[in-house]
């Protein structure tokens, strides 16, 4: 059965981003410390992260990328991470929610889609059976949940 898993990582005091995010700081400034946890330690966008995740960071990380088949995302989460430089960076097929796929780039491994209901339906017939997973950004895990989509929930 295919699940909808939407991940987010946050602060304990709620935030998923620092102040000021977007391109060139998708995290915003000083919200890389919030992923210091998938990337094995301290990183900034100044220099690129080298290091891997360990112990059970990497366990977990291993299992949700082994468990997923899709992947849908945000027009602003892809907006303050670039692009990724044109390439999805998933491995899987990616479905970015917009209210104007017309005006998206059609290369680069990036599936534009008009709404969350779209981009659903499309993320659980590309994933060959495997999980769906909605990477954010918060908005579109929150209407994800308001609209009864997520069946499992990682903080």
């Amino acid at each position: 059965m295919v699940k909808v898993v939407a991940t987010i990582t946050t602060s304990l005091d709620g935030y998923v981003t620092g102040p000021d995010d977007g391109p060139g700081c998708g995290l915003g400034v000083g919200g890389e410390r919030l992923h210091y946890w998938v990337f094995g330690g301290p990183w900034t966008y100044a220099e690129e992260p080298r290091g891997e995740p360990t112990g059970v960071d990497k366990e977990y990380l291993d299992e949700a990328m082994a468990r997923g088949g899709a992947v849908v995302i945000g027009r602003n989460m892809y907006k303050a991470a670039e692009a990724w430089g044109g390439s999805n960076p998933f491995g899987v097929p990616l479905f970015v929610v917009t209210h104007r796929p017309e005006d998206e780039p059609e290369e680069g491994g990036f599936t534009f889609v008009n709404g969350l209901d779209e981009a659903i339906a499309r993320a659980r017939e590309a994933a060959g059976g495997k999980d769906v997973g909605i990477g954010g950004g918060a908005d579109v895990i929150r209407q994800a949940l308001h609209a009864g989509y997520v069946d499992e929930l990682s903080i």
